[in-house]
């Protein structure tokens, strides 16, 4: 059905229906004028559905033979027929060639709208993209990606990554990403700036775009300046990573104990070995104590390391604690098993 709409968009786009009708007109008068001049000749014409029927058949250059003219006249406007014919549909298959080029082509250049729902997008394209976008895919295959950016082409050639092009402040930038409907969105800095506190600038007014159109998403950002971090907060995002924060801490970490780099590489790439996932409790969880699912948990291969409630993320914590219902268990695993 959507395929069937989309068509018809294009179609009218391009005019197509009117040249069809003017062709479909033409093949009706040259028919009509084939029943005048053989009806009392032509022992096959006996009604005008079977002059009509031998336009259709003439012009598209199919030819059954079951009617063929007898008269000059006839004959004349059956070779008209026949060369209209093989321009015309010609012409047709041309459009619809072109049609899906054409969008093929805006597609590629990110001036189609996005249809996906419960998509991630992506607002930024650097070297960190890349990465995002691979550690996506690794995980699931399935899932769909919106960049957003003023790149010249998509760098994808794949049916669910998308591309946008434009400024992400402007609200119906966002909206072609369908961002309404989107579950995640992440806004990355913009190296090109340099600065440090115009890259924040610039990320903290996209956050409040965003916000605007779309206050139940998951917004993600990407802080330069670890002082702007309170702006960030003010503009409603949710999690906020620190530009080389992280990487910073994991060397520190790395360099007083041997084994936590590989440690870390492991937990933070879908690549080889466990990684890191999350779960909503299931109903034979709730109310039960850390400690009891956390055995019953390990007896499946998984190791349960905390929960997240109320916005607030609880690793490792009191064993006798209970979990409640809407918590979000934390754990690590070879595979997304819960």
């Amino acid at each position: 059905m959507l395929l069937i709409k989309k068509i018809h968009k294009l179609m009218k786009n391009v005019k197509l229906y009117r040249s069809l009708g003017i062709i479909i007109v033409f093949i009706l008068i040259s028919s009509l004028i084939f029943y005048f001049f053989e009806i009392n000749i032509n022992p096959r014409i006996n009604t005008i559905q079977d002059a009509i029927w031998w336009g259709f058949v003439t012009s598209t250059s199919v030819g059954y033979g079951d009617i063929y003219p007898v008269t000059i006249i006839g004959r004349i406007i059956s070779i008209f027929l026949m060369l209209i014919g093989i321009g015309v549909f010609g012409f047709i298959t041309g459009s619809f060639a072109s049609i899906f080029l054409e969008e093929n082509i805006r597609k590629g250049m990110g001036l189609m709208d996005v249809i996906f729902k419960n998509h991630i997008i992506i607002i930024g394209w650097n070297h960190k993209t890349k990465i995002i976008i691979e550690e996506l895919i690794n995980e699931d295959k399935n899932l769909k990606v919106v960049i957003i950016d003023n790149i010249d082409y998509n760098p994808y050639n794949n049916k669910n990554i998308s591309y946008i092009k434009g400024n992400p402040w402007y609200d119906e930038v966002l909206l072609r990403a369908n961002i309404k409907y989107a579950k995640r969105i992440i806004v990355l800095a913009d190296r090109n700036l340099k600065n440090k506190d115009m890259m924040d600038a610039k990320s903290v007014l996209i956050c409040l775009a965003i916000n605007k159109l779309n206050k139940n998403i998951y917004l993600i950002s990407e802080v330069a300046n670890h002082s702007n971090k309170k702006l960030f907060l003010r503009a409603n995002v949710n999690d906020i990573l620190i530009s080389n924060e992280i990487e910073s801490k994991i060397l520190v970490r790395s360099i007083l104990y041997k084994g936590i780099n590989k440690a870390m590489k492991e937990l933070i790439t879908n690549s080889y070995g466990c990684e890191l996932y999350e779960a909503s409790i299931s109903e034979e969880y709730i109310n039960n104590k850390y400690i009891d699912v956390s055995f019953k948990l390990l007896k499946k291969g998984i190791t349960l390391i905390g929960y997240f409630r109320n916005g607030e993320t609880y690793l490792n914590p009191k064993t006798n604690i209970k979990l409640q219902s809407n918590d979000i268990l934390i754990y690590i695993a070879p595979n997304k098993i819960l």
